[in-house]
């Protein structure tokens, strides 16, 4: 029988501590044996491999459950004033990339669940403790270069927005964390790259891709712990201004906080990414572009976290 693997992230390995599986790195379209379990993972072995620009190692899918319950002991680490901002940042954003590069199967347990949101409120509680965290995990991450990356962002700033507003309680504002990290799903329906830039699809292209929410929420209908307001958010995350976004043309300024927050960040970071640009050097030409399509407050509010 064929063995499946689950991809994890670099950053959420710990130095000196035992790991409650075997790691194996994908090389050649193979997948060699790394650490075996019960050994430590040394951080000779980590920084080396760091150094070589590894970002992903593979553990055997049997030991999912076991993997998410190492990243939530982890994730307290967040809280530790001992690790540098930075190095938080690092497993923040790590964590949440690892999230979505398995957010179906995370999905389909109530213990993959219940890890994930764990994981969204200790990463909001971190967002929230001051200043830096943000700028550090946006800094950790970089340009968004791939569908995973774009979505942690999306993800991390949307939850900073949410938190720096006020508007929105705890609850809501994982829920909106959750909603940013899937909202993109849809996109592995695409039979073309989803990264390519929307001004370099073809006709054919672009219409199957303005499918791409609808197409996710309907992948995660089924799922027992999405809720009703997270596929409202994924089938609308693509919405903006008057009627200019897609599927169904919606007022953006009509909708809920939520929506709005989602619609903002997510047409902000993929700009980035389309354009090659960081945030920073983004905030003039994307709001010079769209300085009628999202509520003002908003607005400056996000500026402010950007700078």
């Amino acid at each position: 029988m064929k063995k499946e693997f689950y991809s994890i992230r670099i950053n959420t390995l710990r130095a000196h501590d035992p790991v409650p599986f075997d790691i194996f790195l994908y090389i050649a379209s193979r997948y060699l044996h790394y650490t075996r379990i019960n050994d430590e993972m040394e951080e000779s072995r980590l920084k080396n491999l760091k150094s070589k620009g590894v970002k992903k190692l593979f553990i055997e899918s049997q030991d999912e459950d076991r993997y998410l319950k190492y990243l939530e002991t982890g994730i307290n680490s967040l809280s530790d004033t001992r690790m540098t901002v930075e190095d938080r940042a690092s497993l923040a954003n790590d964590t949440m990339l690892s999230s979505v590069e398995n957010a179906e199967k995370n999905l389909e347990t109530e213990v993959g669940y219940n890890s994930q949101k764990n994981q969204l409120e200790k990463i909001s509680e971190f967002i929230g403790s001051e200043r830096g965290p943000i700028k550090s995990m946006i800094a950790a991450a970089g340009i968004s270069i791939d569908n995973s990356q774009h979505s942690a962002t999306v993800s991390s700033l949307c939850m900073a927005l949410a938190k720096k507003l006020g508007t929105l309680d705890s609850n809501a504002i994982v829920e909106l964390g959750f909603a940013a990290l899937l909202h993109d799903i849809g996109k592995t329906k695409l039979n073309f790259d989803a990264n390519l830039p929307v001004s370099k699809m073809t006709p054919a292209q672009l219409k199957q891709y303005k499918n791409h929410p609808a197409d996710g929420a309907e992948m995660l209908a089924g799922k027992p712990f999405v809720s009703p307001r997270i596929l409202g958010l994924v089938v609308s995350h693509e919405e903006y201004g008057h009627g200019k976004g897609f599927p169904e043309k919606k007022n953006v300024f009509g909708l809920d906080t939520s929506y709005q927050i989602l619609s903002l960040v997510n047409s902000f970071d993929r700009f980035c990414q389309d354009n090659s640009l960081t945030h920073s050097a983004a905030i003039d030409p994307f709001f010079s572009k769209h300085d009628e399509d999202f509520d003002q407050t908003l607005v400056s509010t996000f500026v402010t976290i950007l700078t």
